[in-house]
């Protein structure tokens, strides 16, 4: 009992630390120094020399008899080989009902860790055998999919520790510095010889604990540095594959249980630790969504690319991720842009990934989510939730939670952010970033044009009802049909998605007046292009199309009809202007340019980027798609 201002006597922990030491003086030396300083007391230290050649060993022990009281000294006759070692020295302190802690001699503990490790093996029972976070210690490493420095690691770990919790039950331990609870000794014995001189005999004890039901654990608030060397030489290689081999044969579910613990229950702040370091973050700019055809989407996707990676990527590395079909589609636009390979980079992490179009399946999802820490994306529009013949629940429950999944979501229209709200139910932070153009660039319109119909198969698209209300009313060529044909009305039908930029440009240039007769758009990217073009358009008088009005500066060439019947007037009306009156060409109103896009993006991009790393978002996504992925594959 202590007197009433006095300090606790500090906790005295009944654990015996075994170093085996082979050679590697200077290593023991170290080690020796940080239990000196951090060694709690009530431990027993025993270096166990493996008849290392000379006097080294003893040597660097005798300096520390005096330093390290509870120090002893025990030297083999013949070499044991690393198990044969640790085998004896554990059989020879087994009795003591002391806990034993293994502790590699190229090792040097922090502060508190031996006493946080012996808390967490006693905070339940079942709790076998435990580990530390380390430097370099495999699945135990700070981080886990990067080598960094021993004290960059260090310094990172002290940064996550905070977001760790205290325990993670794990598929193996790590010999580097394992605390064995004494029973378990009692209960299973020590490592099983035929794994000698080492490796995997750990990962046997740990199989042969399991299957009775008790757990490896890693203390996560305890960190042990590991200097590791190469105490087998060229013989390592082929000491593991011998003896993996032995364990699987042993233990079937072993690779199993490590392959679901980086799949399904592996904490997300370590899997994506290396994103709380101080270097320079890492931007997945992600295109996997497009396919070989031009379109709407790829065409946003690429102009914002063009403009955004100047700005990003003096201050961010900033990578392209794509199919191998798309990059080969897209290679020209791509040229100077690094290109992620996620077949031959699975352990590289992003600190954002942001996709330039909305995500449509929970694949989609759970590979953002396993590549990056923060996630961005753009919403185009709602109209496949909308409609009954393109939507299932799946897709609809993906949209509808999406907001709380991920970090930021940018959407192209005030129509585009209102529409979700009211589809859904409720308000978002959705930040609004108009679409641009390309530098707009007037030409006269052509005598003798044709009325260009713009959009798709789609029902919302309406080409085919606009077609047939527009006939008669001159030469009519409509872009993007299925197939390049002329019906019976004489339209021209082309196939736009393998066509090329000029080839579409000219189309447009072409035409005395563009109709997209779409009842339902997030923005109308050919509308704003249209315009920049000096080209009539007429569209339906929607929410969407009354947004570009206003942006486009109530642009006279920009016509609302109120039905595709409609339609057909205005156009004859303008066509008629035309034949009588001419269109001359004016300097180029402004337009809002792609370059301006591309600073809004940049501006929101670096505010994701500059918040701290939303813990419970990424742990709360994770556990989603880690159930789902567990039932049925996302993979």
């Amino acid at each position: 009992m202590t007197m009433s201002g006095e300090a606790p006597e500090p906790q005295r922990l009944p654990v015996s630390i075994l170093i085996p030491a082979y050679g590697a003086e200077e290593q023991l030396r170290s080690c020796l120094e940080s239990l000196e300083e951090f060694l709690p007391p009530g431990c027993e230290v025993y270096v166990l020399d493996d008849a290392s050649p000379g006097e080294g060993i003893a040597k660097v022990v005798e300096c520390f008899l005096e330093r390290i009281p509870s120090l002893h000294y025990v030297r083999r006759a013949t070499n044991l080989g690393f198990v044969g070692n640790c085998n004896q020295g554990m059989s020879a302190v087994r009795d003591t009902g002391r806990d034993i802690l293994l502790l590699n001699s190229d090792t040097r503990i922090t502060a508190g860790a031996i006493e946080e490790m012996y808390a967490v093996l006693h905070l339940h029972e079942m709790h076998g055998v435990v580990t530390p976070r380390s430097n370099q210690a495999t699945i135990y490493s700070v981080p886990v999919f990067e080598r960094f420095e021993s004290d960059d690691s260090y310094a990172l770990w002290n940064r996550i520790k905070p977001f760790l919790k205290r325990y993670h039950v794990m598929p193996t331990a790590v010999g580097f510095c394992m605390l064995i609870r004494n029973s378990m000794l009692h209960h299973f014995g020590v490592f099983d010889p035929i794994y000698s001189p080492g490796y995997n005999e750990e990962n046997d004890l740990v199989c042969r604990m399991n299957r009775r039901g008790y757990s490896a654990v890693a203390a996560n608030w305890a960190f042990v540095f590991h200097f590791e060397g190469a105490t087998f030489g060229n013989k390592r290689n082929s000491l593991e594959a011998r003896n993996r081999a032995v364990l699987d044969e042993r233990y079937p579910e072993y690779a199993g249980a490590i392959e679901n613990y980086f799949r399904f229950q592996m904490d997300p702040v370590d899997r994506f630790a290396a994103v709380w370091a101080s270097r320079k973050k890492k931007i997945l700019f992600d295109l996997y969504h497009l396919t070989p055809i031009h379109s709407g989407t790829s065409e946003f996707a690429i102009s914002l690319l063009l403009h955004l990676a100047p700005k990003l990527s003096e201050r961010y590395r900033l990578v392209v991720g794509m199919t191998d079909q798309g990059r080969k589609f897209f290679d020209s636009e791509l040229i100077g842009y690094p290109i992620f390979d996620e077949a031959r980079a699975l352990d590289v992490k992003f600190d954002l990934a942001f996709k330039p179009c909305q995500l449509f399946s929970w694949q989609e999802l759970h590979r953002l989510t396993r590549l990056a820490a923060r996630i961005c994306f753009t919403h185009q529009d709602s109209i496949a939730t909308r409609c009954r013949y393109l939507t299932w629940p799946a897709l609809e429950i993906l949209h509808a939670n999406l907001p709380q999944l991920v970090d930021q979501i940018i959407t192209i229209s005030r129509f585009s952010k209102s529409d979700f709200e009211a589809l859904h139910g409720f308000e978002t932070g959705f930040q609004i970033i108009h679409h641009g153009v390309h530098s707009p660039v007037s030409s006269p319109t052509p005598a003798g044009g044709y009325v260009l119909v713009a959009g798709n198969h789609y029902e919302h698209k309406a080409v085919n009802q606009a077609v047939a209300d527009l006939e008669g009313v001159g030469r009519v060529v409509v872009l993007g049909g299925s197939e390049k044909n002329a019906d019976r009305n004489g339209t021209e039908r082309h196939v736009s998605g393998y066509m090329g930029h000029s080839d579409i440009y000219d189309m447009f240039a072409n035409a005395a007046v563009v109709i997209y007769p779409s009842y339902y758009e997030g923005f109308g990217l050919p509308v704003l292009n249209s315009l920049a073009m000096g080209r009539h358009v007429v569209v339906l008088d929607t929410p969407v199309n009354r947004e570009l009005l206003e942006l486009t500066g109530n642009s006279e060439k920009l016509h609302l009809a109120k039905t595709h019947r409609h339609m057909r007037s205005l156009v004859a009306s303008i066509l008629e202007k035309l034949r009588m009156e001419g269109d001359p060409v004016g300097p180029a109103k402004h337009f809002r340019s792609w370059d301006d896009v591309s600073v809004e993006y940049a501006a929101v991009l670096e505010e994701v980027l500059n918040r701290p790393v939303d813990v419970d978002r990424i742990r709360l996504r994770w556990n989603w798609l880690s159930a789902m992925d567990s039932h049925s594959p996302l993979q």
